[in-house]
């Protein structure tokens, strides 16, 4: 039988919640309808913060909406979390890749850990413990004010916060490596931790499936082995020979368009969180994605490749104090991924199945 979550035991915590109406969480101060509901006027190169919280506590929820979600702006607005007074950020990622959304295509999904409603409303339910103090900023990194952030972040004072309970961290990477090597998705050392998903995605440079690769996981040591291996693409997020537009609590993916005249080269955003298998690290851990696929005509035959990809890792760890390799700049962010006129047509031809590929991988 399953018995009450720990979470609805009673206990002494406090809940509170910040908003740009109470950017303190305090307790009865704000008038029914008379709060504030959005942050205005964000200039170009501004960071504001959203969250600045004593300790201990924990992060339950972080909800978060702009006007103009376009896949520049959802790659230029940069999303840091900062745990214990710690000078590096713990989480550092644009808004749309870390809610779920790579290449800044808005789409529906929900799921335990994060979710985009209809595209436009973005929510994080990871628990993020902090046991002195917790800082949550938004920098707007494009060239145009950013003219309304609506938020709100639920959390609650007084938890128990141990020294084995890892920090929350999460990190975005965007690379295009050579042939015949893999991309990189996370490397880190220092300190125990457990990895617990990614949202991941493709923009191939060459014609031909791209999806015949494996995600491997190096633990503690491993150098040219490692200690898990994937057996295909669609396989790691829990579909099967080949994959379609989908979403379950664990895996799916939720864009992928064809090209009109390259066919297999299209955006894919796909997403695998590790709820209940996560995986374990003690002092090291890297994660790679390799790139293999097949030519066209060459069915069954697969061969190295060198595709555009992009990646949020998310993760606990204890703290170290290393920093997170340095987010790439806006250009890098935002090159090749503005949306295409012929884009909607495409993308309702695969909601409805017409383009969907069955590749054996």
């Amino acid at each position: 039988m399953i018995g009450i979550p720990e979470i609805y035991r009673f206990s002494k915590l406090d809940s509170r919640s910040i908003t740009a109406g109470n950017p303190d969480g305090a307790k009865g101060i704000v008038p029914p309808g008379k709060a504030k509901n959005a942050l205005s006027g964000i200039q170009p190169g501004e960071t504001v913060v959203l969250a600045d919280i004593d300790g201990p506590g924990m992060i339950r929820m972080i909800w978060l909406t702009f006007p103009k979600r376009t896949p520049e702006n959802l790659r230029s607005y940069v999303l840091r979390i900062y745990w214990d007074y710690q000078e590096q950020p713990s989480v550092a990622a644009p808004v749309g890749d870390f809610f779920g959304l790579a290449h800044g295509r808005a789409a529906h999904f929900s799921t335990l850990y994060l979710g985009a409603s209809e595209g436009k409303g973005f929510h994080c339910f990871f628990p993020m413990p902090f046991s002195q103090h917790c800082r949550i900023t938004v920098e707007n990194d494009s060239p145009e004010e950013l003219n309304l952030l609506f938020f709100q972040i639920h959390y609650t004072l007084g938890d128990e916060i141990t020294a084995n309970m890892g920090r929350f961290h999460a990190h975005f990477r965007r690379d295009q490596p050579p042939r015949g090597q893999n991309f990189v998705m996370l490397d880190r050392q220092g300190s125990p931790g457990i990895y617990v998903g990614t949202v991941i995605g493709a923009l191939p440079r060459e014609a031909g499936t791209w999806r015949e690769g494996d995600i491997r996981f190096f633990i503690d040591g491993d150098e040219v082995l490692a200690t898990i291996t994937g057996t295909g693409w669609s396989d790691w997020f829990l579909s099967a020979w080949g994959m379609g537009i989908h979403q379950s609590y664990f895996g799916g993916s939720t864009y992928q368009v064809l090209h009109p005249e390259l066919g297999d080269k299209y955006f894919c955003s796909c997403y695998r969180f590790h709820v209940l298998d996560p995986i374990y690290f003690q002092h090291e851990l890297r994660v790679e994605y390799q790139q293999y696929g097949g030519r066209p005509g060459m069915e069954g035959v697969f061969h190295e490749r060198a595709d555009d990809w992009c990646a949020t890792v998310y993760w606990y760890q204890q703290l170290t104090g290393q920093a997170l390799p340095v987010l790439a700049s806006r250009e890098e962010r935002i090159a090749g991924i503005a949306l295409q006129d012929w884009e909607a047509e495409a993308h309702q031809r695969m909601l409805s199945g017409q383009d969907r590929h069955n590749d054996m991988d």
